[in-house]
């Protein structure tokens, strides 16, 4: 007898560390499948939050109370692929995707488009309400709306003086208004 009790309690035994392993894998693969639930459930909180989160950074940087044109031209050249932003004057700064030229206001809308081979000024004290570009070695000027006031067709322009500017066409010279008719 005793040794069906030796036998018993070996099988009993036997049975229970059955019993207890499964238990441990039944364990263990609940303990996995809850921590690649939770990090499913992580990897899509942060998403969503990434993806709905407000934009934190203002449309214009302002510092008492006035543009702060040095940060707005730091953001440009963050966040709107261009590969340089000059300092701002007036209002408007002088960029470019690292061939041609253009003009942008503070908030990025491009205003005079990024063409020209060059852009000279942006709406300075020469040319009020104007800019003047250079295009295949061709002058002209363009208003705050990317109209070609003047087509870039001269050699020189001169600067305004009471509406009118001195230009070059090959070896003649003449004035022209802002609209680029032609002043007898």
């Amino acid at each position: 007898m005793e040794q069906k009790s030796q036998e018993e309690k070996r099988l009993e035994l036997e049975a229970e560390l059955a019993a207890n392993e499964l238990a441990d894998r039944t364990h263990r693969r609940r303990t996995i499948t809850t921590l690649v639930v939770i990090f499913v459930l992580i990897i899509a909180a942060v998403s969503a939050y990434l993806a709905f989160r407000p934009n934190e950074e203002p449309e214009v940087y302002y510092s008492n109370g006035d543009i702060d044109y040095v940060k707005q031209a730091d953001k440009l050249r963050r966040t709107s692929g261009f590969k340089e932003v000059d300092n701002f004057r007036g209002g408007y700064a002088i960029v470019s995707d690292g061939k041609k030229y253009g003009v942008v206001d503070v908030k990025g809308n491009v205003i005079c488009p990024v063409k020209y081979d060059e852009v000279a000024s942006n709406y300075s004290e020469h040319y009020p309400e104007l800019c003047e570009v250079n295009l295949n070695g061709k002058y002209g000027l363009v208003n705050k709306k990317g109209q070609e006031t003047v087509k870039p067709i001269y050699d020189e322009i001169g600067p305004i003086s009471n509406g009118t500017m001195e230009v070059t066409l090959g070896k003649e010279n003449f004035y022209i208004d802002t609209n680029g008719k032609r002043i007898n």
